[in-house]
C-alpha cells in the first residue's frame, strides 16, 4: 500500500510516490496573486520586442519638407553648425582687422591709398574666405548626408561616419564653375535662345546635382544631366517646389545681406573736399573717406555669418528632402529620424553600426539572400557573442531560412542569453514559439526550468509553467532545485482548481525539505489555502 507524501520522509533527492509533475498540463483556471519568487524582466533590460520594433512596426510618417521649414531655419543655430559658423566668421573678422589696420589705422586717407590697401586686403580675404568656405562646405555635405540617412538633429550625429571629406566640396566647386562655362560656350555657338534655356535648365537641376554628388561622390555623375534628371524624377513634382524654396532662401539671403551692408554703410564717414583757396570752388579731388578697423571687422564677421548661415540652411533643406524621399532615391535610413526637441543625444558608434547593419541585412533579405545575411551576423557574433540585438536578428533570419537544426540550436543559446540578461518575458515567448515548432525542445540548465516556469506563472500562463516544469523530478532527481520545482507544480495545481493534489505536494515539500526557502514558501501556501 502506497503511503501519502505527508507521512513519507525520504531524502530530498527522492521524488514523491506519484510523479505529479509528469501529469500536469490539463486546462487550468485563472491564476491567483503572484507568489513570492516570481519575477519579470528587470527595468531597462533589453527587450526582444524593442529590438524587433524597427523591423516589424510600420515606419513613422515623415513630415513634408514644406511643413518642416520653421525647424530647418533653426538648424544652423544648433550647437555643432553654430560653432563652425562662428569660428569661420571670427577668423575672417580677425584677419580683416589685421589687414585693414595696416591700411587705414583709423586715420583719414586719400581714396587712392585706400584703394591700394583694399586690393591687398582683398587678396588675403579671398584666400581666407576660400579656406573657410571649403571648411563649411565639407561640414555642409555631412549635413546633407546625415540628414538623408535619418539624422535630423546635428546634436545626435554619430562620432564617425565615412564621408567625402575635402574632395566633395572641391568637386562641387568645379561643377559650379565648369558647367556654366561649357553651357555658355554651347549657347554662344547656337541660337540666341539656346544659352538662356541651358542656364535655366542647369539652375533647375543644380539641387539634383548636389544630391548626386552626396550619393556618389563622383564629379562625372554630378555633371551627368540624365543622372540628375533621374533624381529629380524620383522626387517628382515636389522637386519643383524645392527649387522654389531654394530660390526664396536665396532671396532672403540677399535681403539680409543688404540690411547688413546698409548698416555698415552708415558707419562710413565721407568728408567733402574743402574749396580751392584761389578760386573758392570745390577741387577736382574725390572726397575723403574715413574707415575704422572695428567697422571693417564687424562687417566681415556679419557678412560671413549671414553667408554661412544660409549655406548650412540650404544644405539642411536638401538633406531633409533626400530623407523624405529616401525610398525613391535608394537611400538607407539608419538614423532615428524625428526626435523630440531637447531629447537629442549623440548616437554611439555601436548604435550607428547596428543601424547600418540592419539596413544592409534588409537589402539582403529583400533580395532573398538569407544565407549571406546569416553569415554576416555570424561574423559579428564571433566578435560579440553575447550581443542580444545580433541574436534577435539572427533568429528571425533562421526562421526565414527554415533550417530546423539551426533554429533549434540557436534557440537554446538565445534562450540562455535572454535569461542571463534577466529578459524573462522575452525568454518565455521564445520558449513558447520554439516548443510549438519542436515539441521535444527542453532547457539545458536546470536553474532555467524553475526561473522560466516562475515567469510563466507571473505572466498568467500556468499551462506554459506546467509544460516547462513537467518531468523536472525525473530528469534532475538529485538537483537541489527540485523542491522549488515541486512548489511551482503545486502553484499550477492550485490555479487549475486541484487543491487536494496541490496540498499533498506542498506538505511533501514541507516535511522533506525542512529549513529550505522552498519549504517556507510551501508552508505559506498551505496556510493561505487551508
Amino acid at each position: 500500500m502506497n503511503r501519502s507524501p505527508d507521512r513519507v520522509k525520504p531524502a530530498p533527492a527522492v521524488p514523491p510516490p506519484a510523479p505529479l509533475l509528469a501529469r500536469m498540463g490539463a486546462p487550468l483556471g485563472d491564476p491567483p496573486d503572484a507568489a513570492p519568487g516570481g519575477g519579470s524582466a528587470a527595468p531597462g533590460a533589453p527587450s526582444n520586442h524593442a529590438e524587433a520594433a524597427p523591423d516589424d512596426a510600420p515606419p513613422a510618417a515623415i513630415a513634408p519638407f514644406w511643413q518642416r521649414m520653421p525647424r530647418l531655419f533653426l538648424f544652423p543655430l544648433q550647437r555643432p553648425p553654430l560653432l563652425r559658423i562662428l569660428a569661420v566668421s571670427a577668423v575672417s573678422c580677425v584677419l580683416a582687422a589685421l589687414v585693414f589696420s595696416q591700411v587705414v589705422s583709423g586715420t583719414t586717407q586719400a581714396p587712392g591709398q585706400i584703394l591700394a590697401g583694399l586690393m591687398r586686403a582683398v587678396g588675403w580675404m579671398l584666400l581666407v574666405s576660400f579656406a573657410g568656405t571649403l571648411y563649411i562646405a565639407g561640414f555642409s555635405f555631412q549635413v546633407i548626408e546625415r540628414s538623408a540617412s535619418g539624422y535630423l538633429d546635428s546634436r545626435a550625429y554619430p562620432p564617425d561616419i565615412e564621408g567625402g571629406g575635402w574632395s566633395r566640396p572641391i568637386k562641387m566647386f568645379l561643377v559650379l564653375v565648369l558647367v556654366p562655362v561649357v553651357l555658355g560656350i554651347v549657347g554662344h555657338l547656337g541660337p540666341r535662345w539656346l544659352g538662356p534655356l541651358l542656364l535655366i535648365g542647369w539652375t533647375l537641376l543644380l539641387p539634383a546635382s548636389v544630391m548626386v554628388m552626396t550619393l556618389t561622390d563622383s564629379f562625372t555623375e554630378a555633371v551627368n544631366p540624365s543622372r540628375c534628371l533621374q533624381v529629380a524624377r524620383g522626387i517628382g513634382a515636389p522637386y519643383l517646389l524645392l527649387c522654389v524654396y531654394l530660390f526664396l532662401i536665396n532671396v532672403g539671403f540677399n535681403e539680409v545681406l543688404g540690411v547688413v551692408l546698409r548698416g555698415a554703410g552708415s558707419a562710413v564717414h565721407v568728408a567733402p573736399v574743402p574749396p580751392d583757396a584761389t578760386t573758392g570752388t570745390a577741387g577736382a579731388a574725390l572726397p575723403r573717406v574715413t574707415l575704422s578697423v572695428p567697422t571693417v571687422a564687424l562687417l566681415v564677421f556679419a557678412v560671413g555669418f549671414v553667408f554661412n548661415y544660409f549655406f548650412v540652411l540650404t544644405c539642411a533643406l536638401i538633406g531633409y528632402v533626400m530623407y523624405q524621399y529616401s525610398g525613391a532615391l535608394g537611400i538607407d535610413v539608419v538614423g532615428p529620424g524625428e526626435t523630440r526637441p531637447g531629447r537629442a543625444a549623440p548616437a554611439s558608434a555601436a548604435a550607428h553600426a547596428r543601424r547600418q547593419r540592419e539596413a544592409l541585412i534588409g537589402k539582403m533579405v529583400a533580395a532573398g539572400e538569407f544565407r549571406e545575411a546569416i553569415e554576416l551576423i555570424n561574423g559579428e557574433l564571433a566578435e560579440r557573442p553575447n550581443d542580444l540585438s545580433l541574436h534577435v536578428r539572427l533568429h528571425k533570419l533562421l526562421l526565414h531560412e527554415g533550417s530546423a537544426p539551426r533554429i533549434e540550436t540557436h534557440a537554446a543559446r538565445y534562450l540562455e542569453l535572454l535569461l542571463a540578461a534577466d529578459c524573462r518575458r522575452d525568454a518565455l515567448e521564445l520558449w513558447v514559439a520554439t516548443r510549438a515548432r519542436f515539441p521535444a525542445f527542453a532547457l539545458r540548465d536546470p536553474a532555467h526550468w524553475t526561473l522560466l516556469a516562475n515567469e510563466a506563472l507571473v505572466a498568467g500562463q500556468p499551462e506554459q509553467a506546467a509544460e516547462i516544469i513537467r518531468g523536472f523530478d525525473k530528469r534532475f532527481p538529485a538537483d537541489p532545485r527540485i523542491a522549488d520545482a515541486y512548489v511551482i507544480g503545486a502553484r499550477v495545481l492550485l490555479q487549475g482548481e486541484q487543491p487536494a493534489q496541490a496540498q499533498r505536494l506542498l506538505k511533501y515539500v514541507v516535511s522533506n525539505f525542512a529549513g529550505t526557502p522552498a519549504a517556507l514558501e510551501a508552508k505559506r501556501y498551505l496556510e493561505r489555502y487551508a
